[in-house]
């Protein structure tokens, strides 16, 4: 059974909803108000806020209006693969007379047809009955969240530690949005001037057969550290431009991603390029992928002036990405939890990591990091794949990838 938890929140409802005191309707007080996506977005961003190995947690926010206290209860029925097979909202004003509930609850499908409201009839500011009770719930709900976003830190500190000279990692604490599995998140930091970063594809391997990313390491002997790459088609073929050393090892660029992360400037290429950078196609006119011998194409998750360029869906899954940050270091990044991936970017824009822009790569099963720590490896990868119409999990569980993106030091060249 997944545990209880408790926010408490002082007047809540400044914006003039508030409960009627008369007793609890049995569900004839409320509709049913099926298939609400605006409704079942608020409410899951509320869920985002308590992590799942966290039996309670408090906050509040202080009251307005003289309004009474509100205790708010999120709850998990039993879990199922292992998303939960239902969530209950509890309202309680306990200090009212009598003690009035407001409950929301929601069942797999999440936001189909078993979304409903229970509780007395609502009361405007006025005390005029409302007419749309779940529209004034959904603006409480969206005020809440509201408040809460711009409180609440999304990451625990920062402990950056030195593997090598140009060679950085941390393992930081997801403190919102990872809604199941561990709350880590693992940064990996490289020089540019000390590494370089070079994609493989298992065509280039055709005798051999298809490994995940142990198997690859073992290829890469050399390789400090390694990391999915983006996308790929059913056939294996990777989804946007990858290319190392000059070789194509795709067949054409992606039509509508934006990233590419590219490394060794040609010879002929310009002077003065970086080492090692994230191209903007939407944004970058300077930077040419065709410049660089190496390249890997995805879709842009952050860029530069902090907008996140990816949509606010409802898919929880192990998150992989690769960005670049103020100092021109390139950062390998990966969340084995389940989080999404707006919410991710909303963490990856905290302003001590210090990240210019952001590329996201494969995400669920297919995020996998390799690192090699003073001759020991690390593994880490998703567990998750959630849909609103599946959950999936399934611990240690790595399979193959068509594709990576190694880090090499320079000297081994």
């Amino acid at each position: 059974m997944w545990p209880k938890i408790k926010i408490f929140f002082l007047s809540i409802l400044a914006g003039g909803l508030w409960f009627n005191g008369q007793a609890a309707a049995q569900g004839g007080g409320l509709e049913s108000f099926s298939g609400n996506s605006r409704l079942r977005e608020a409410i899951w961003r509320l869920a985002a806020f308590i992590p799942g190995d966290l039996e309670e947690r408090g906050l509040k926010v202080e009251g307005v209006r003289g309004l009474p206290p509100v205790t708010i209860t999120l709850g998990f029925d039993e879990v199922l693969d292992p998303w939960p097979e239902s969530l209950t909202l509890s309202f309680v004003a306990e200090e009212s007379q009598p003690p009035t509930y407001f409950i929301v609850s929601d069942r797999r499908p999440f936001g189909g047809p078993n979304l409903r409201l229970e509780g007395p009839p609502v009361k405007e500011a006025g005390g005029r009955e409302a007419d749309e009770p779940a529209a004034l719930f959904l603006d409480l709900l969206n005020r809440l969240n509201d408040r809460l976003l711009a409180r609440r830190p999304r990451l625990g500190p920062i402990d950056w530690r030195e593997n090598a000279p140009g060679f950085e990692t941390a393992c930081v604490r997801l403190l919102f949005g990872a809604r199941l599995g561990p709350a880590d998140l693992f940064l990996v930091r490289f020089d540019p001037a000390r590494f370089t970063f070079r994609p493989y594809h298992e065509s280039e391997y055709p005798e051999l057969e298809q490994v995940n990313i142990g198997g690859w390491a073992e290829r890469l002997t050399q390789a400090a550290a390694l990391i999915n790459s983006g996308q790929y088609y059913p056939d294996r073929s990777y989804m946007g431009l990858l290319s190392r050393g000059g070789q194509r090892l795709s067949t054409a660029a992606h039509p509508q991603w934006k990233g590419v992360l590219v490394a060794d400037p040609r010879p002929e290429a310009p002077e003065g390029l970086p080492a090692a950078a994230i191209i903007d196609l939407q944004k970058d006119d300077v930077l040419k992928a065709e410049y660089y011998q190496s390249a890997m194409q995805s879709f842009m998750l952050l860029d530069r002036e902090g907008q996140i360029r990816v949509r606010n869906s409802h898919n929880l899954a192990g998150r992989a990405a690769v960005g670049q940050d103020q100092a021109g270091r390139i950062v390998l990044i990966m969340t084995p939890a389940a989080i999404a991936l707006h919410d991710l970017a909303l963490v990856l824009k905290s302003p001590a990591l210090e990240l210019r822009q952001v590329m996201g790569l494969d995400g669920g099963f297919e995020s996998q990091l390799l690192l090699r720590q003073n001759g020991t490896p690390f593994l880490s990868g998703g567990q998750f794949s959630i849909t609103e119409q599946r959950a999936v999990y399934i611990p240690g569980y790595h399979p193959t990838l068509p594709a990576i993106l190694a880090v090499l030091p320079r000297n081994a060249e």
